[in-house]
């Protein structure tokens, strides 16, 4: 067995204390106590000077702008800034017209005609930029905006720093990342947003990133009535050539320690650029956080996605005999360990589905606190005011479209997805009928093992004898033709066992494809929840119900053997084959209840207005700690 398997356990086990834990703990507490004790002194010892050379800039500062503003270049000497790099770009920014100006990337991607290298050193240099010192009253503006200002004066700018190094990537942990910059930016006029990220190229510039966002997401920050909102958005370049620094396929073994180890070198490279008032991870890089909190004080405000890691995989490395299982449980508790420390200094924390917090609350604190779960679950937004297409489809036009006998499943081709234990209930079901639904399989295809799998897929369809006009792979298709399929699919599917949240799912029901859904996580708790008295049921509400009636349903759930938590269990819910038949036998206006019940959920609960509402709450939040932390600063150091 290989040492890379220690970051491949399987997330099933059920917990077995071992007889060695209890000496393998003791000993490991003993570490842990002498490094806390060790990092207290360090940290105590470190906090002041680590404040002031971040944030306060040398004593001449002032003087040695209102030079600079008079320069026709209005670069700022090397001399003159030294290790107040970043210090000297807080006063830049909050002294700005333009704060965007200041960002480390070049905001177009073609300057006189060519394409620009955002690698060239002088889009890092220290400058006052040219709308800054455009006339007398603009230098005057901007030298009197750089001074110091107090910790409750009303017009004081804070800056939020997003850290998202793929902030230009298309998931929805990117759809999470803009949507949550755009309430930032709405919030408060005084509001930056500083992104902390890669490029996908050498010419990719703060227009290029914004104008892929819009495309992607229909999340607009270019259009012209948005300008002053746009002009408060700050990037701040990671160098490209550490990308390897959090990739995990870069480290052969110990993938996690190494990412770990990997996030914090990288924000300390971010950090050395521009340090930001509030840190906000939107990624999931909890490693870093401890870094942040301890030497630099800032209020930390975490997007979670996933668990990084859990108390099932400890659970699991205890299953294993031997010198090797005792060295995974090692490994596994003292992540665990680890990662429940950086959890714990956040000051907010946000999950994305009720799974996700559970899961993570139980990692840090070995039990589930219900009471105020709720609060902190964030839905990812699904619904974008600015997607002008899906504003043009009304709920009846939705409920009105002839839809036809198909099943589709949006979703990648691997084995988590489970599309080989759909083809098979699918040919159980297929005999069962004499009207069979169609099987569309929806999917985006990397080279490589996606190929195959996808090879070996129609290879079981044709073992199993399903029809070849029953099973159709609709690969790489571009947004329309994905949309087209759902808009006119009696139903959608998801095989998946225990999906942390389910977009695919919320996709479906936003287009009137009933979902039918492996019944765990966050389709369960979350997504196909009914409608009572016109609203969608919270968590709350979920556990007391007795009995859902068929008229209150958004969607129907399975259970299958081959679950991982199935074994000794009696499933309320039917199989995979007795869902697709039951899917097939409903009546037109059972359909057409079940489908309105599943859009008006999809529009309640994933919408713009349902995250933006929260978000703002968070960030309102956010802005007090802030204040409090900065005013228990030295009285030099508050100012700045």
């Amino acid at each position: 067995m290989t040492m890379d398997a220690f970051d491949t356990v399987s997330q099933s086990a059920v917990p077995i204390e071992p007889l060695w834990k209890d000496f393998i703990v003791s000993k490991l507490y003993t570490i842990f106590t002498v490094l806390f004790v060790c990092a207290y002194v360090l940290i105590n010892h470190t906090k002041p000077f680590m404040e002031r050379l971040f944030n306060v800039p040398a004593n001449d500062y002032r003087d040695m702008l209102g030079k600079v503003v008079n320069n026709p270049s209005g670069l700022i000497p090397k001399n003159k800034v030294g290790i107040k790099i970043t210090a000297l770009r807080r006063r830049l920014i909050m002294g700005a017209h333009n704060p965007q100006v200041y960002s480390t990337l070049p905001l177009n991607s073609e300057s006189k005609g060519r394409l620009v290298d955002n690698r060239d050193e002088k889009y890092y240099r220290l400058r006052v930029a040219q709308v800054d010192r455009l006339d007398e009253e603009r230098r005057k503006t901007f030298l009197m905006n750089i001074k110091p200002i107090d910790v409750n004066d009303p017009q004081r700018k804070t800056l939020f720093g997003f850290f998202h190094p793929f902030s230009y990537a298309s998931g929805g942990g990117e759809k999470v990342l803009w949507e949550a910059v755009m309430s930032t930016l709405k919030n408060s006029p005084n509001n930056i947003a500083v992104i902390y990220t890669f490029t996908p190229s050498s010419n990719s510039s703060v227009f290029s990133i914004l104008d892929n966002v819009k495309n992607t997401f229909g999340v607009d920050f270019l259009r012209n009535d948005r300008e002053t909102l746009r002009n408060r958005l700050v990037f701040i370049h990671l160098s490209d050539k550490y990308q390897w620094l959090i990739n995990g396929q870069s480290y052969k073994i110990l993938s996690i320690v190494g990412q770990a180890i990997g996030s914090l070198l990288l924000v300390f490279s971010g950090l050395k650029q521009l340090v930001p008032d509030v840190f906000v991870d939107t990624i999931g890089l909890p490693f870093s956080y401890i870094y942040v909190c301890a030497f630099l004080d800032l209020p930390i405000i975490s997007y979670i996605h996933y668990p990084t890691v859990s108390r099932d995989m400890l659970f699991a490395a205890s299953q294993i005999k031997g010198v090797y299982g005792i060295l995974k449980y090692w490994y596994w508790w003292s992540l665990l360990k680890i990662y429940a420390i950086n959890i714990k200094v956040v000051d907010i924390v946000l999950y994305n589905s009720t799974w996700t917090a559970e899961n993570v609350q139980e990692a840090c604190k070995g039990s589930v606190d219900d009471e105020n779960l709720s609060d902190h679950i964030l839905y990812p937004p699904c619904v974008s005011a600015d997607d002008l297409e899906f504003d043009r489809i009304s709920t009846s036009e939705l409920l009105e479209n002839k839809r036809e006998r198909i099943i589709v499943y949006l979703a990648q081709f691997r084995p988590e997805k489970r599309h080989i234990l759909l083809l098979r209930h699918y040919k159980e079901y297929f005999s069962k009928t004499n009207d069979p639904y169609k099987l569309v399989f929806i999917g985006s295809v990397r080279e490589g093992k996606d190929e195959k799998f996808i090879s070996d897929l129609q290879g079981e369809a044709l073992k199993l004898g399903i029809p070849p006009e029953f099973v159709v792979f609709e690969l790489n298709a571009p947004t329309e033709i994905v949309y087209k399929w759902l808009r006119k699919a009696d139903y959608g599917i998801n095989c998946m066992w225990k999906e942390h949240f389910g977009i695919a799912v919320v996709e479906y029901m936003l287009n009137g494809a009933i979902p039918l859904s492996h019944a765990s996580a966050g389709p369960l708790n979350d997504i196909v929840v009914p409608v009572i008295n016109g609203k969608a049921t919270n968590r709350k509400q979920l556990s007391s119900i007795v009995k859902i009636e068929s008229y209150q349903r958004s969607g129907l759930f399975f259970r299958d053997e081959t679950d991982p938590d199935y074994k000794g269990t009696i499933s309320a819910y039917p199989t995979l084959t007795e869902m697709l038949v039951s899917a097939t036998e409903m009546s037109e206006v059972g359909k057409q209840t079940m489908r309105e019940n599943a859009i008006h959920v999809a529009r309640e609960k994933f919408g713009r207005g349902a995250f933006s509402a929260k978000w703002n709450k968070s960030i309102s939040k956010a802005l007090l700690i802030e204040r409090v932390r900065r005013s228990n600063r030295g009285k030099v150091e508050q100012l700045y």
